[in-house]
């Protein structure tokens, strides 16, 4: 372990100061737009805009590391982020603040590809899974160490904005520092949205459902904990629960969905999720309990991602992986962008618990649509599934990283020719009723 760490001690020690900084900020935004009078509506659009952003520069950043190199996309990027940060402070404006998340969510989603793409680089196909596991973990850790940073200042001063550059900034100086050769340019992601229609319905219909919940998730949690008159550290805890049940529940459901039929797994995962956001609706939840559904929460509904991932990519060749997590990441962005400017009218016209009435309709759309496929497809009891792997969501570079991969075919699995060679392949099984395997 120790000969596999030390040669990207730098990258981790960067990725781990990156993600305590986007942790805070997390948190830290939609907080100040409640502070700053912003509604809910204007909230959930200037989300909308960090992921428009985030899904634009899965498409630009692989252009930008082939003209300058990694380790000059990674300055530039962690520059323009810390500088937004304390942009934020200076002007706390709504059509401000579009522009500003924009340029946030196109700087972390080009500083992830970075650093994905050099782990992969650096991963052999015996270190992969390793390293993938340990980049989650440190991904995760690090947003709830950097949650309840938010404890440290008043939200409503500036000190917590020079915090995150601070940390932002700082994430800049190991990887510009480091001694190891930067790997080869990424190459640039190909979509087939088609195809990913075909290898599975439910996959898509579970990618978008879970961009829609978490998105208004993210953009609107701190604005629902406001609204049950919690404090600064209360809707901390309520927000790191959300992910830490995330966290603990992940390799659990994962591996059960490695015995069992994956969207039977999806279905009572978001039935479950439904049910725990009606609790939150309708029951005065406060203290101890409030943290236990937010887990729980968080274990039913930012487990689904994965799952949904794992499920699509059972019904595709191993050299389609890398395509197929790349069109699961675009939708799970482009809802994400949809799913806060939802949530905000239900807010509007509920008060602040329509954000989970927003979440249990979507999941109970879910589920229904999982039901009317079981009705006219017979799901089997046990799958024939590649084992559960669990990963964030980050940037399209990190399905390389996963080791069901195979290492000498992730460039060229990502032209348009190997959609086209694996056509008549898919028209057979379908002939063969591929439509169980959905």
């Amino acid at each position: 372990m120790r000969r596999l760490l030390l040669p990207l001690a730098a990258l981790l020690l960067s990725d781990a100061l990156l993600l305590v900084g986007h942790g805070l900020m997390l948190t830290l935004l939609p907080l100040r737009a409640e502070i700053e009078q912003f509604s809910a509506t204007e909230t959930g659009l200037t989300a909308s805009t960090y992921f428009v952003g985030f899904v634009l520069s899965c498409l630009v950043t692989p252009h930008i590391v082939r003209r300058v190199g990694h380790i000059r996309t990674f300055a530039v990027l962690g520059s323009v982020f810390s500088s937004v940060v304390l942009v934020f402070h200076a002007l706390p404006i709504f059509a401000a603040w579009l522009v500003l998340r924009f340029i946030v969510g196109f700087c972390i989603s080009g500083l992830y590809m970075v650093i994905e793409s050099w782990l992969n680089d650096r991963a052999t196909r015996e270190t992969r899974g390793t390293i993938l596991s340990l980049y989650t973990v440190i991904n995760l850790s690090m947003i709830i160490v950097g949650q309840q940073m938010l404890n440290f200042a008043d939200p409503s001063g500036p000190v917590l904005f020079g915090l995150a550059a601070i940390l932002l900034s700082l994430a800049i100086v190991p990887v510009s520092l480091t001694a190891t050769l930067a790997p080869a340019p990424m190459q640039a992601v190909k979509l087939d949205f088609r195809r990913l229609w075909r290898l599975s319905h439910v996959g898509m219909e579970g990618a978008i459902t879970s961009g829609l919940v978490t998105g208004a998730f993210w953009a609107l949690g701190p604005v629902y904990a406001r609204g049950l008159g919690l404090d600064t550290s209360q809707l901390t805890l309520f927000m790191s629960g959300a992910v830490l049940g995330g966290a603990l529940f992940q390799l659990p459901l994962g591996r059960l969905s490695d015995r069992y039929d994956r969207r039977l797994v999806l279905y009572f995962s978001s039935l479950a999720g439904a049910g725990v956001s009606l609790l939150l609706v309708f029951l005065p939840a406060t203290g101890n309990l409030l943290l236990l559904l937010a887990v729980l929460w968080g274990g039913a509904v930012m487990t689904m991602y994965s799952i949904c991932l794992a499920h699509t990519s059972d019904n595709a060749e191993a050299a389609d992986f890398v395509l197929v997590g790349s069109g699961i990441l675009f939708l799970f962005g482009c809802s994400s962008a949809l799913g806060a400017p939802l949530a905000s009218l239900f807010m509007l016209l509920l008060g602040p618990s329509g954000l989970f009435v927003f979440s249990a309709v979507c999941l109970l759309g879910f589920t229904l649509g999982i039901s009317i496929r079981r009705k006219s497809h017979v799901l089997p009891v046990v799958d024939e599934t590649e084992p559960f792997v669990p990963v964030s969501v980050t940037s399209p570079v990190i399905f390389e990283l996963d080791p069901r991969t195979e290492e000498t075919e992730i460039a060229p699995d990502l032209e348009p020719s190997a959609s086209a060679e694996n056509e008549p392949r898919l028209q057979e099984e379908e002939g063969a009723d591929v439509n169980n395997e959905r």
